[in-house]
C-alpha cells in the first residue's frame, strides 16, 4: 500500500484525484494541503482520513472544529508542515497548489527521492532549471500532469532523442479561439472563463484564453524535457484530441490523442500503469467522432512568444516576471477593475521595464514579486 500527500486537494485537479482514487485500497493518505475552501475540504478530509492537513488561511484554520476530523491531525505552521513531510515523505506527491507562494512544497516533494506527480505551473515557469537539478540529482521519479506534457511525457520516454526535430504542444485557443485580437475588447468574466473543453480554476482559465498559459507551458517543456526554444512550438487545435506533436528529423509525426480528460495523467501517475479510470472510454466513440484541425498562433499575439523565449534564453527570474505581471493583470480582470485586452496590454508594457535579476532563492521569490507588483502600479 502507498502514501499519497496532495498539495491543493481541494483545487480542480486535486478533487478529480480524489475521486479517482475513491474506491481504490491501494492507497493510504498523508498530507492534504488547502488554501481555505473548508467547504470543499471537510467532506473530502472526513472520507479520505489523510494523517495531516494544513489549511494555509490562519483565520480559515482557527475557526476548523478539529475534533469532527478525529481521524487527521491538524498542522497550525508551515514550517512544521514543511519539517513534517521532510522527516516523513510520502511515496507519491501530487503538487496541485496554483501560484508559487508554497513552491517550498514542490521542492521537498522533488528532493524525496520518491514520486512526484507536477501540475503546478509555476514552479517550472519561475525555477525550472533549479528544481529539474533537485530532481536529477535526489532520482525523485517525474511525472508531469498537464495533459500536453503528460502525451509528450509518453511518446519521449521511448524515442531516441538524437531522431526528434521537434515537440509542439497543443492549444484550444480558449473561448476565444479564432478571434482577432481587436474583438477582445469587450469580452467579460463569464465569456472568458466558459472554457469549451476542459473544466478548470478561474486563473488557469483567463490563462487558457490569452494563450499565457500555453506560452507557460512552452517553458515548462524546456525543463522536463532539456529541448532548447527552437525544437518547442505552439499550434492551435480546438478540438484538445491532440496534445502534443512529435515530429522527427524525417519530417514524420508521432500524435498522442485522447479525449480532453485529466484522469489520463492522473491515473498513469498514481498507478505508473494505464488504468481503466472509465469504463466509457472507447477508441471507436473518439475515432468516429474526429473532426481535427490545426492552424497557427495567432500572430497578433506574438509578443507573448517573444517574452516565451527571452525567458527560455536567460533565464534568472525572468519566469517569475512574466508570473508575477500576468498574476497581478488576471486578478484586476477578475475584479472587473480592467478589460480582457488590457491583461495583454499589462503584460506587454511592463515586461521590459521590469527589472531582471539572478535566479533567487526559494524564500525571497515572494519578496521579488512584491516588488514586481509595485513597480507594476507605479
Amino acid at each position: 500500500m502507498k502514501s499519497i500527500s496532495i498539495f491543493g486537494f481541494t483545487g480542480s485537479i486535486g478533487t478529480q484525484a480524489l475521486n479517482i482514487l475513491a474506491d481504490s485500497e491501494d492507497f493510504v493518505f498523508d498530507f492534504f494541503v488547502c488554501n481555505k475552501n473548508v467547504d470543499v475540504a471537510a467532506p473530502l478530509i472526513k472520507k479520505f482520513a489523510p494523517k495531516y492537513v494544513f489549511v494555509d488561511d490562519k483565520e480559515v484554520r482557527e475557526k476548523i472544529n478539529q475534533s469532527e476530523f478525529p481521524s487527521s491531525i491538524f498542522i497550525q505552521d508551515y514550517n512544521n508542515l514543511l519539517n513534517l513531510i521532510e522527516e516523513d515523505p510520502s511515496d507519491i506527491y501530487l503538487s496541485a497548489i496554483s501560484g508559487f507562494s508554497k513552491v517550498e512544497l514542490t521542492l521537498l516533494a522533488a528532493q524525496s527521492g520518491k514520486r512526484l506527480l507536477l501540475a503546478n505551473k509555476e514552479s517550472l515557469v519561475i525555477m525550472g532549471t533549479r528544481l529539474m537539478q533537485i530532481i536529477r540529482d535526489s532520482g525523485t521519479d517525474l511525472i508531469p500532469i498537464d495533459s500536453e506534457h503528460y502525451s509528450a511525457y509518453l511518446s519521449l520516454k521511448q524515442l531516441d532523442r538524437s531522431e526528434i526535430s521537434k515537440l509542439t504542444l497543443t492549444a484550444s485557443g480558449g473561448p476565444f479561439e479564432g478571434l482577432p485580437l481587436e474583438k477582445l475588447k469587450n469580452k467579460n468574466i463569464a465569456e472568458a472563463l466558459n472554457h469549451p473543453n476542459w473544466e478548470m480554476g478561474s486563473k488557469i482559465s483567463i490563462d487558457s484564453a490569452t494563450l499565457v498559459n500555453k506560452c507557460f507551458e512552452v517553458i515548462e517543456a524546456h525543463h522536463l524535457f532539456n529541448l532548447s526554444e527552437e525544437q518547442l512550438g505552439i499550434v492551435i487545435h480546438p478540438q484538445s484530441i491532440i496534445h502534443s506533436l512529435v515530429e522527427f528529423k524525417d519530417g514524420s509525426y508521432e500524435a498522442q490523442m485522447s479525449e480532453p480528460d485529466m484522469g489520463f495523467p492522473l491515473s498513469y501517475g498514481f498507478y505508473k500503469q494505464r488504468v481503466a479510470f472509465k469504463k466509457n472510454k472507447r477508441a471507436d466513440k473518439l475515432l468516429n467522432s474526429l473532426n481535427l484541425t490545426i492552424k497557427e498562433f495567432p500572430q497578433d499575439r506574438s509578443f507573448l512568444l517573444d517574452i516565451t523565449k527571452d525567458i527560455i534564453q536567460n533565464g534568472g527570474n525572468r519566469g517569475l516576471v512574466f508570473a508575477a505581471i500576468n498574476n497581478y493583470a488576471v486578478e484586476k480582470f477578475l475584479n472587473e477593475e480592467i478589460s480582457f485586452i488590457d491583461i495583454y496590454n499589462l503584460i506587454r508594457s511592463n515586461y521590459e521595464e521590469i527589472e531582471k535579476k539572478d535566479l533567487l532563492e526559494p524564500g525571497e521569490l515572494n519578496e521579488n514579486y512584491i516588488e514586481i507588483q509595485e513597480q507594476i502600479r507605479n
